[in-house]
C-alpha cells in the first residue's frame, strides 16, 4: 500500500499538472515520502470513485470532482 495515493483527471495536462503540484507540496510541507502511487481518474456516471482509488495511507484527489469518502485526507 502506497504512503500516498493521488488521483487526478487522467488525459489531461492540468490533472498530471496538479498532481505533481500536490506531490512537491506535500513532499515539502508535510512530509518527504518515497511511495507515492498516481491514479488517472476518468468521469463516469453512478459511482465516481473505485475502491482502488482510496488504497493509500494518505488519499488526495486533485483537478477532479469531490469525494465525502472518509478515506480521502486531501
Amino acid at each position: 500500500m502506497p504512503v500516498l495515493q493521488i488521483g487526478y483527471h487522467d488525459h489531461c495536462f492540468d490533472g498530471v499538472a496538479s498532481a505533481a503540484t500536490f506531490l512537491r507540496f506535500y513532499r515539502e510541507k508535510v512530509r518527504a515520502v518515497s511511495d507515492v502511487a498516481l491514479k488517472g481518474l476518468a468521469h463516469r456516471a453512478g459511482q465516481l470513485f473505485g475502491p482502488d482509488v482510496f488504497a493509500g495511507d494518505e488519499n488526495a484527489v486533485v483537478d477532479f470532482r469531490f469525494s465525502a469518502d472518509p478515506r480521502l485526507t486531501w
